[in-house]
């Protein structure tokens, strides 16, 4: 992108996110087309809201890259609020807003937030880069490793669920309270009610609806 789309970039989005007196998805809304009209998806913040929805979202047990098994349902367990982050290792938004999800995590993890990383349509050596660039200590699992798989993925079921239309949709974020959680039940949902995202969370949102759903304490 050129230097000045870019800084056209930058000032649009800083203005349109931060500027107080319009709802916060009109802004969004306009953050997105001023950055997409300078001509650069890939690179430009892709900032969104979290947003209740009624969706049946499922328990799972994937795998990390060194073949160790996570499942949802058990990793929940005393935890409090529980953040399932969708994203491709060679996505920019995702390594953007990877350090925020580590941030959020290193500050309330003590204090009962829980978080796993769900690697779409990335190789081996993508999904080290992108865990290494950030620093990663949360959890990683994988549920596809090529691109062809993008239709047949649940994330993908899920983000269009939540009327996501973007073609790769990460990052995408899937947050559940932990008292939404229904009993284990045959081939029942794991969550009837949750909290997605379909672009970037904004540390400032999530540390506002993250705080009050946790245990009083010290964060980090």
């Amino acid at each position: 992108m050129p230097a000045l789309a870019r800084l056209v970039v930058t000032l649009l989005v800083a203005a349109t996110v931060v500027v107080p007196g319009a709802p916060s998805s009109e802004r969004l809304w306009s953050a997105r087309h001023w950055a997409s009209a300078a001509g650069d998806d890939s690179e430009k913040p892709d900032y969104a809201p979290i947003v209740e929805r009624k969706l049946d979202f499922y328990d799972f047990t994937y795998k990390s890259a060194e073949e160790r098994s996570l499942n949802l349902r058990e990793y929940a367990e005393g935890k409090s609020v529980i953040i399932v982050e969708y994203f491709a290792g060679w996505c920019a938004n995702s390594n953007r807003n990877g350090h925020v999800i580590e941030r959020l995590w290193a500050k309330y993890r003590e204090r009962g937030l829980g978080v796993v990383g769900v690697a779409e349509y990335s190789d081996a050596d993508e999904l080290r880069i992108h865990v290494n660039r950030i620093g990663i200590e949360y959890p990683v699992v994988v549920e596809t490793k090529k691109r062809a798989d993008r239709k047949n993925s649940f994330h993908f079921k899920y983000r269009r669920a939540a009327g996501d239309k973007r073609k790769w949709g990460t990052p995408f974020y899937v947050i559940i309270d932990a008292r939404d959680i229904e009993p284990m039940a045959g081939k029942a949902p794991l969550a009837r009610r949750v909290f997605t995202v379909s672009g970037e969370l904004i540390e400032a949102e999530a540390e506002r609806f993250i705080e009050p759903r946790l245990p009083p304490g010290a964060a980090r």
